[in-house]
């Protein structure tokens, strides 16, 4: 059965029995994923972390004749300043604290039609937050009335920041929502482009990819980030889909397939040689254009291997701080300039990218793994047990390491995917470990206490 035949999606936790909260070794999370369900742990002490709510907004915002309605209070409005760049296609309710007790549906109908006159978007999206979940705002009513009078469709986006702690379920929110509301369900015949789908990647990422497309004549579009709504729409009519991050969009894959007959091609993360090769091979595969794409990707590989420095990370111990479904790929190209992984960190692992575990068979099953979204006092604890060379991390917030005596490679704002990621990246870490050399190590801020504690300290089974 369809997830689309749901009123809105399910939260990790419940769909795929998302856990995240998690501080071992690796042996220790492949026993804990091992079962049909992964038995939860909670934390007793976090820190600040991401919800949903900015995950949602950080994908709307960057679509681009769509206009954002953040429907709480101006502490969530301001996700917009953080996360839109120079889009300021989005609006604040501003609800106040009456308008949580009498109700803020006139608000919501003015930032409606406001946006409306100003942007005349494709559609409108209605972000929930904390707020408008405590006082059960009726934000279908004013969709009906006035969805008529503007024209285009205006949609809910189900989010309200505290019932999932994994903030990924963000993307499945806006997924269900695309896909019931937006995609195209009358398809008369497919047409000769693929789905790239994209959710958190960075307009470079995508460009080092679609450089590899270009090169083998691949039609293709983007969606939904950086995306158009008539790109959405058409995703019904696409050849078939690839997904640059699988546990960010295979759901959208996976119903696109289901629901539309888009085949799917699963892959791993385009990342390293190992990685983008996999990722095109296959796609060639199904195209029947193997033989032109060998010959591309065998010229590429031997003309990069030329700038690479084989035995940079020799004898340095790295720990990898990412998405767990790009961890191995980053892994294995790390282990490929010599390093190798006392660590790994991710926001959360579930039922569906738990497949990624298998792929990291060539890690010591002693591996330190922290899951957990943000929680840096237990990367610190980790990285100065292991006495961690390089830290690398696809989030902010990685200056911590630095004070464990840590060079830091953030991904953040860098290309990793495709064959050119191959070659920032590699010179991301030459700058990163000359920098080392030179800084004054501060202070940490962690409490020697802390760190001669077990990591897992503040992680505990959960009690149903």
């Amino acid at each position: 059965m369809s997830f689309l035949d749901e009123r809105k999606a399910l939260t990790r936790e419940k769909r795929l029995s998302a856990l995240s909260h998690f501080h071992g070794t690796l042996e220790g999370l492949i026993d804990e994923t091992s079962g049909a369900e992964i038995k939860q742990r909670v934390r007793t002490f976090s820190q600040i972390h991401i919800d949903e709510t900015i995950n949602a907004f950080e994908v709307l915002s960057k679509i681009e004749d769509a206009a954002i309605i953040v429907n709480g209070s101006v502490g969530c409005g301001n996700i917009g300043l953080i996360n839109a760049g120079e889009n300021y296609n989005w609006y604040s309710t501003n609800l106040v604290e009456r308008d949580t007790i009498l109700g803020g549906d006139d608000k919501l109908r003015e930032a409606v039609l406001r946006a409306n006159e100003e942007q005349h978007p494709k559609a409108i999206f209605i972000i929930g937050t904390p707020v408008v979940a405590i006082n059960n705002d009726d934000i279908n009513s004013v969709i009906l009335e006035l969805e008529d009078e503007v024209g285009v469709p205006i949609i809910s986006i189900y989010t309200d920041g505290f019932k999932t702690k994994t903030p990924v379920t963000g993307y499945d929110i806006v997924t269900h929502s695309l896909l019931k509301y937006v995609v195209d369900k009358f398809i008369e015949e497919k047409e000769d482009f693929i789905n790239i789908i994209s959710f958190s990647e960075s307009i470079e990422d995508i460009e080092a990819v679609t450089e590899s497309f270009e090169a083998l004549n691949i039609n293709y579009q983007v969606i939904p980030r950086f995306s158009s709504i008539e790109d959405i729409k058409a995703a019904s009519r696409a050849r078939a889909t690839v997904v640059l991050n699988p546990e960010e969009g295979e759901y959208l894959a996976k119903e696109l397939e289901e629901v539309f007959n888009v085949p799917y091609i699963a892959s791993e993360a385009p990342i390293g040689f190992r990685g983008t090769k996999k990722f095109l091979l296959k796609l060639a595969t199904f195209l029947n254009i193997e033989d032109k794409a060998i010959k591309y990707v065998d010229e590429i590989e031997e003309e990069l291997t030329k700038s690479l420095t084989k035995d940079l990370l020799a004898d340095k111990k790295v720990f990898v701080d990412a998405s767990f479904s790009r961890i191995p790929a980053y892994a294995r190209f790390l282990q490929y300039l010599g390093g190798t992984i006392v660590g790994i960190g991710s926001p959360f692992i579930d039922l569906e990218n738990r497949k990624q575990i298998g792929k990291l068979d060539f890690l010591s099953k002693g591996t330190t793994v922290v899951i957990g979204n943000g929680q840096y006092f237990e990367k610190a604890n980790a990285i100065s047990k292991s006495e961690t060379d390089l830290y690398i991390t696809e989030y902010t917030g990685g200056s911590f390491a630095i004070d464990e005596g840590a060079a830091v490679v953030s991904t953040n704002k860098i290309e990793t995917y495709g064959f050119k990621g191959v070659l920032v990246l590699h010179d991301a870490i030459v700058k990163a470990l000359r920098f080392v050399e030179k800084a004054d190590v501060e202070e940490s801020i962690y409490k020697a206490s802390w760190k001669r504690r077990s990591g897992n300290w503040y992680v505990k089974q959960e009690v149903s």
